[in-house]
């Protein structure tokens, strides 16, 4: 009969495991994500030269941004320099959104 540090042991061990498994599966789930937005944007412009509009830099940008840097492996649309471009301006954009004056403007 196994004692309860035993027993307790290998639960801690088989949880260890099944965490590592959904963080790995996690990125994997992000990066498929990525690549069917990418995949999209490309087979619309197959045989022309390939420029994102700003609503598909977003969408690349949304599920680009959370894989860090193992987006350089994959991104195959831009270079990753433009994609953290891309990244810097959307989140200045949005950091100048939440900075706007409320109120009545000032009269001469």
């Amino acid at each position: 009969m196994l004692s309860y540090w035993e027993f307790n042991q290998r639960n801690v061990f088989s949880e260890l495991l099944s965490f590592l498994g959904r963080m790995t599966q996690e990125n994997l789930t992000r990066q498929i994500q990525y690549l069917k937005v990418e995949n999209e944007i490309l087979r619309k412009r197959i045989g022309r030269s390939i420029r994102p509009t700003p609503i598909e830099r977003r969408k690349l940008v949304k599920f680009g941004a959370p894989l860090g840097k193992d987006i350089r492996n994959i991104i195959s649309i831009v270079r990753y320099e433009t994609f953290l471009l891309w990244i810097r301006r959307y989140k200045r954009k949005k950091d100048s959104e939440k900075t706007k004056k409320r109120g009545r403007p000032k009269t001469p």
